[in-house]
């Protein structure tokens, strides 16, 4: 009984081990969004973006906090959909600490600029 457990049990470790091995161990792909992002200060019309992990936690803009913010996350990771009431923003990952973000409000020109990892 064991004989024939081992014979079955060994090849399906050996192809969870080379999987595992032949996975990509670094990228873009493999970061989450934690921290907080900021950009555009400059301009007086800064903007801050909260994750924990790469769950969506708050969004400053246009000097206040926005209330009922969601997010959506791509296959890849590299992209966050970021929705508010008449706002669609489309935040692109370029790095491990940059970032650039396409703001689209409803009546208005689209606002883009980049964005970095606050310290």
């Amino acid at each position: 009984m064991s004989r024939i457990l081992l014979r079955r049990l060994l090849p399906a470790c050996f192809a969870a081990i080379t999987c595992y091995l032949a996975a990509p161990s670094s990228g873009l792909a493999q970061l989450d969004w934690n921290g907080t992002w900021i950009g555009n200060w400059e301009t007086g019309h800064g903007i801050q973006i909260i994750f924990a992990g790469n769950e969506l936690i708050g969004v400053y803009w246009e000097d206040d906090y926005v209330s009922e913010a969601a997010a959506s996350l791509s296959a890849g990771g590299t992209v966050v959909t970021i929705t508010w009431p008449s706002v669609r923003a489309i935040l692109t990952r370029d790095g491990p600490e940059a970032a650039h973000i396409v703001i689209r409000e409803t009546g208005r020109p689209d606002t883009a600029f980049p964005l970095k990892l606050d310290d």
